[in-house]
């Protein structure tokens, strides 16, 4: 069985290596990029486990194309898939762990947004995985009347730990155990190995409370302002958003047989107990958390992922029940027609980010390209190619100085911009404004030349991510002035415009430059 697992992998890997070679940086893709250059306890969005991920895989950022920064998030893709064999195995049998297996890899959500592209869940999703591995191992033994050893705490601890390194969310783990304590084994508060676990876990994730401590915990306000109830008015329409996208997240076939599987428990015993308790506890809470938050504000989808995630075990188990022959590990038509689903989508959506012509999105000229999603992965390379001779003839003619700088007043498309124009041609990008759109780059403003008073600098404005010029740069500059403007352009068909402004006598008045 170990060995269909693997040829899994390498079938998977094979595609999402393909995947991640041709297509370009999404925004949050290039935005953790950041995170990159400049190792820290913690971010202004997220802890720092994508960061180090990506250091990781770019051997220490020598290698940067697109590809090597979603290297890990392939590796990790890998090893979730192989986690998901063992766990559904321990949980019931080896036949529920392949079919784990194979949900994990038709879940839009593990497969391809944490498994293809490179985002805080692409390491998370692993130390959830191999965390709850240890600790269903620890809860069987205490079933067993087992010795569980205090290696095994520490390494739940550890493990949490780490999982709440690369996101906030991983404290659903702890969550998920101390419901399983509080309702079925309550003697597990009498074992010291509980504790020191509990205490692994805190001194793991320190990095993240001091740089909040020293930073006056901007992160926290930061993410409690997303989420916070700010009026009693309940909002159906996010709610139903909400759901949609989980449903889409996590491949509605999969979302469907998770809900058959919640619809059966009563009338089918497909899962022990122990698994059953485990399953449900783990799993529910973080959906139930922020499918509720939907009603009062707009919510991303990818941050139940996990919890869809351990379900799915649910719905492999009760899969392995409904397959007629005990002993084969074939697919059910079911899951065939789920991996046709997840591979005509992704294949689609490719086809269309990279060939599709021209634009789906707004076609008015001053905001050309609008609405159109395809358009955060595609084109930024050929503005840069086309951007760069024209930046050289320009210095030349010495119409702008050799030293000049490249300034944005929001992390997007600052980052894009960053990572496919100003890193490869040695232009300082800078971040004014404040520090509520801009995230990271008061930091990164921090180990980078500073824009001076009076001084010039220029502004790259995609059409699709119009402002309002006078709005946003008047402000903090005296003029605004349009240089020219580049076409882009898809299947030999205009998708937008980037316009280029010089900005002059910069007033040094902005929030990232008064603190």
């Amino acid at each position: 069985m170990l060995k269909r697992v693997l040829y899994l992998i390498l079938i998977s890997t094979a595609v999402r290596v393909i995947v991640a070679s041709v297509l370009e940086l999404s925004n949050d893709e290039v935005y953790y990029y950041l995170y990159a250059l400049d190792i820290q306890p913690n971010y202004f969005d997220h802890p720092p486990g994508v960061g180090i991920l990506i250091r990781l895989f770019t051997g220490n950022l020598i290698f940067t194309h697109e590809f090597f920064i979603r290297c890990g998030a392939i590796v990790c893709a890998a090893l979730g898939t192989f986690f998901s064999y063992r766990l559904g195995t321990v949980m019931k049998n080896e036949k529920t762990g392949w079919l784990a297996a194979i949900l994990y890899n038709t879940s839009v959500y593990t497969s391809v947004i944490a498994g293809t592209f490179i985002i805080p869940d692409s390491p998370q999703v692993v130390f959830w995985l191999g965390a709850l591995w240890v600790l269903f191992t620890i809860l069987q033994m205490d079933d067993r009347h087992q010795t569980i050893h205090l290696s095994q705490w520490l390494l739940f601890g550890l493990l949490a730990g780490l999982c709440v390194l690369c996101k906030v969310h991983g404290i659903f783990l702890w969550l998920g155990l101390g419901l399983y304590i509080l309702f079925f084994k309550i003697k597990l508060l009498t074992r010291y190995g509980l504790y020191l676990s509990a205490l692994v876990t805190c001194i793991t994730i320190s990095p993240i409370i001091w740089w909040n401590i020293q930073n006056n915990f901007i992160t926290y306000r930061f993410h409690s302002e997303r989420v916070a109830v700010q009026e009693s008015m309940v909002h159906l329409d996010y709610f139903f958003q909400a759901i949609g996208g989980q449903l889409l997240y996590n491949n509605p076939i999969n979302a469907v047989l998770i809900i058959i599987a919640l619809w059966n428990l009563r009338s089918v015993k497909f899962l022990n107990r122990t698994a059953l308790r485990f399953v449900l506890l783990n799993g529910l809470p973080i959906i139930l958390v922020v499918t509720g938050m939907s009603l009062f504000n707009p919510m991303l989808p990818h941050w139940s992922g996990p919890g869809f995630m351990i379900l799915s075990f649910l719905a492999a188990a009760y899969l392995d029940e409904k397959i007629p022959k005990p002993s084969s590990f074939g697919l059910p038509l079911v899951m065939k027609a789920s991996v046709s689903l997840i591979a005509a989508a992704l294949l689609a959506a490719t086809l269309l980010i990279k060939f599709y012509p021209g634009t789906f999105g707004s076609h008015e000229k001053l905001r050309y390209g609008d609405g159109d999603f395809t358009l955060d992965m595609y084109g930024w390379k050929q503005f840069a190619n086309d951007f760069q001779p024209w930046m050289e003839e320009q210095k030349k003619n010495k119409v702008l100085p050799q030293d000049i700088k490249i300034v944005s007043h929001k992390w997007f498309p600052a980052a894009h911009l960053d990572y496919y124009v100003a890193l490869p041609l040695h232009l300082p990008l800078v971040g004014v404004g404040d520090v509520t759109d801009l995230h990271q780059y008061y930091w990164l403003n921090r180990n980078r030349p500073s824009l001076q008073r009076g001084e010039r600098a220029l502004c790259i404005i995609p059409s699709n991510y119009q402002v309002n010029m006078d709005e946003t740069y008047r402000l903090y500059f005296t003029s605004v002035e349009l240089l020219h403007s580049f076409e882009n352009r898809r299947g030999g068909k205009l998708v937008r415009y980037f316009d280029v402004y010089l900005l002059t006598d910069y007033q040094m008045n902005d929030e990232m430059h008064r603190r």
